[in-house]
C-alpha cells in the first residue's frame, strides 16, 4: 500500500509536553508527511521552538527534522516500544545532540486503519452542512493525502488545553487544533499525499448540434510520473437515485469526455491505482449551470449609532455601524438552464422539509400552544422518568409546587436530583404563606413519599435568566418556567451541545448557596426588619 520509493523523503513535525525541568518531555502531537519526488525538500530548522504553559511550569516543545522516506517509516512504527526517542535528521550536519535522539514518552499506540493500510478523509462534501467533521484531518492541507494514525493516551493535557497562548503556537506549526480535534492528543499520523496525479479537473460541457451534455475529465501527473494503472470509478446520482456506476481505465493522455446527455444529476468519481490503492475521491457534485450576477451601489458616508447597553441611566454605553444603503445597479442571469424539465428544485425541497422535521425530531423542539399545561407536565414527567444517572433543573422561578408536580417520576434508585433556583421564586407578599417553608415542607415530603433526596441551592443574584433542564447528559432549553410552561404558548429544544451549558451551570451552582442556609438567612433578615 505504501511504496517510499515514490517520495523524496520525509518531514517530522513533533511537539512535546514537559511536565518539569529535567524529565523526559511527553509525546503531545507529530506527524508525518512525504514529499513526492516532484516536490523539494524544505530547509531544515535550527534548533527548536518553545512555549510555557502559563504558569504551570509545563513547557511544550516543538522540532521539525527531515528524513529519508524509510527513515521516517521505520521511525513511525518502531514508536511505542517503551525506548521511544525522538526523530534524529538523516544529514549528519543537521543534527544536535541536544533535541535529536532523546527520550520521550509515549503510550501504547493503537493503529487505525490497520498497518499497512492507508485510508483517504472523505470530508462531507461541497454543499454539506458543517458539521463539525468535515475535516477529519485538518493537518494535511489542501493537497489529497491518505492518512494512517496511532492513537495513544489523551489523559494529562489539561492544564496545556486551557492555555490558548499554548493551543495557538501547537496549532500554527502542526495545523491542528487540538482542543477541538482532542483525539490527537497524544498520537502520532502518517501523511501519505498523491505521488501521481498533481492535479484533477472535472467539469461539463454543454451539448452540441451533434452531442449531448459531457463530463470532462483531465488528469495532469506530477513530474516524471506516468498515468499507467489509474482506473477512474464515476458514480451518477440523480434525486437520490444512483444512475450509473462505471469503472474505466485512465488513458495516457488523461483525457476522459463522456456523453451523458444531460447533466442534470450529481456526479461523483474515485481514482485508484493498481499499486498505491485509493488516490482521490470526490462525492457527488451538481454542475453549477447558473449564476445571478447582481450589483449594489452603496451611499457614501456611513452612520455610527451610540447606544446604552441597558435601561440604567448609569448603564455604559457601545458603538455600532448602521447598515449602509444601497441601490440596485443591474442584474444579470449567467448561463443556461437544462435543456429538459428538471425536478431536482421540486425533490430538494420536499426532502428539505423532511429534513427540518427530523432534526426537529432529534433535538426534541417542541411547541405547546396556549392552553396546553397538562399536555406540556406530562412531557417533562416522561422525559424524567427516562432518567438514568442526574437530573438538574436550573429555573429561577422554580419553587414548591413543581416538585410535586414533576419529581416523583424520578427514579429515586438511579438518579440523584439538584435543583438550582434563585431568590425570584421566594418573593412573596405580606398576607401570604411564606414560600420557603412551602418549599421546604415540599421537599421533606417528595423524600418521604418517594424517596427522591433533592439537593436545592439559591442564586441571590440574577444571573440565571433562562430555565434548562438536565436529564443525564441531555440539556433541554425551556422557553417558559415550568410553573407556567403551557399556560402560554412555550417551546422546549434538546441542545445540540449540552456540554457547554452543564459546565455553566455546575460553576453557577458554586456561587449558591444551599437552599437550608439561604431559609436561615431569610428567616434572620426578616427579623431585623421587623425589629
Amino acid at each position: 500500500m505504501l511504496n517510499t520509493d515514490f517520495y523524496a523523503g520525509a518531514v517530522i513535525r513533533l511537539a512535546t509536553l514537559q511536565k518539569q525541568r529535567g524529565q523526559a518531555g511527553r509525546l503531545l502531537f507529530a506527524t508525518i508527511s512525504l514529499l513526492p519526488r516532484s516536490r523539494p525538500l524544505p530547509p531544515p530548522m535550527k534548533g527548536l521552538d518553545q512555549c510555557p504553559v502559563g504558569k504551570t511550569g509545563e513547557t511544550v516543545f516543538f522540532r521539525r527534522v527531515l528524513l529519508s522516506g524509510q527513515e521516517a517509516i521505520d521511525w513511525y512504527r518502531a514508536l511505542g516500544s517503551g525506548d521511544d526517542k525522538s526523530p534524529t535528521p538523516s544529514r549528519s550536519e543537521e543534527r544536535n545532540s541536544k533535541y535529536d535522539g532523546i527520550k520521550i514518552e509515549i503510550s501504547t499506540l493503537t493503529d487505525d486503519p490497520a498497518w499497512p493500510h492507508l485510508g483517504l478523509p472523505m470530508g462531507e462534501g461541497l454543499f454539506a452542512h458543517l458539521s463539525g467533521r468535515s475535516h477529519p484531518a485538518p493537518f494535511i492541507g489542501n493537497a489529497p493525502a491518505r492518512i494512517h494514525r496511532r492513537f495513544g493516551s489523551q489523559e494529562g493535557f489539561d492544564l496545556m488545553l486551557a492555555d490558548d497562548k499554548t493551543v495557538a503556537f501547537v496549532a500554527r506549526r502542526l495545523h491542528i487544533d487540538l482542543r477541538l480535534y482532542r483525539e490527537y492528543l497524544g498520537s502520532i499520523a502518517l501523511v501519505a499525499p498523491d505521488p501521481v496525479l498533481k492535479q484533477i479537473d472535472h467539469f461539463m460541457i454543454l451539448a452540441s448540434a451533434d452531442k449531448g451534455e459531457r463530463a470532462f475529465y483531465r488528469f495532469v501527473p506530477r513530474a516524471g510520473e506516468s498515468l499507467a494503472g489509474l482506473k477512474l470509478t464515476s458514480f451518477d446520482e440523480q434525486n437520490h437515485l444512483l444512475t450509473d456506476f462505471t469503472t474505466q481505465d485512465i488513458p495516457a493522455d488523461g483525457i476522459l469526455d463522456i456523453d451523458k446527455g444531460d447533466c442534470i444529476g450529481a456526479y461523483g468519481y474515485v481514482v485508484t491505482h493498481q499499486q498505491h490503492g485509493v488516490l482521490a475521491y470526490s462525492p457527488q457534485y451538481p454542475f453549477l449551470r447558473q449564476m445571478n450576477l447582481s450589483i449594489h451601489a452603496g451611499t457614501q458616508g456611513s452612520m455610527t449609532v451610540n447606544v446604552q447597553t441597558g435601561e440604567s441611566s448609569n448603564s455604559t454605553r457601545m458603538e455600532y455601524p448602521a447598515a449602509q444603503r444601497s441601490t440596485l445597479a443591474s442584474q444579470s442571469l449567467i448561463g443556461d438552464g437544462p435543456r429538459i424539465p428538471n425536478v431536482n428544485a421540486r425533490i430538494a425541497i420536499a426532502a428539505s422539509r423532511r429534513e427540518k422535521l427530523a432534526n426537529a425530531k432529534q433535538y426534541g423542539q417542541r411547541w405547546f400552544p396556549d392552553g396546553s399545561r397538562e399536555e406540556a407536565m406530562r412531557f417533562i414527567q416522561g422525559e424524567l422518568r427516562r432518567a438514568r444517572s442526574k437530573v438538574m433543573i436550573a429555573d429561577p422561578y422554580l419553587a414548591g409546587l413543581q416538585l410535586g408536580q414533576f419529581l416523583y417520576a424520578v427514579n429515586p434508585e438511579t438518579t440523584s436530583v439538584t435543583l438550582l433556583t434563585s431568590g425570584l421564586a421566594f418573593k412573596s407578599k405580606e398576607l401570604e404563606p411564606s414560600k420557603t417553608d412551602d418549599f421546604s415542607l415540599r421537599l421533606a415530603q417528595l423524600e418521604k413519599d418517594a424517596k427522591v433526596t433533592a439537593k436545592a441551592y439559591v442564586l441571590q443574584s440574577s444571573i440565571l435568566h433562562d430555565r434548562f433542564l438536565v436529564i443525564d447528559d441531555a440539556v433541554w432549553f425551556l422557553g417558559n418556567s415550568l410553573n407556567t410552561l403551557g399556560d402560554r404558548a412555550s417551546l422546549i429544544v434538546k441542545l445540540p451541545n449540552p456540554d457547554e451549558v452543564i459546565d455553566q451551570l455546575e460553576s453557577m451552582l458554586k456561587q449558591a448557596i444551599p437552599f437550608g442556609d439561604y431559609k436561615i438567612r431569610q428567616a434572620k433578615n426578616q427579623e431585623d426588619a421587623a425589629s
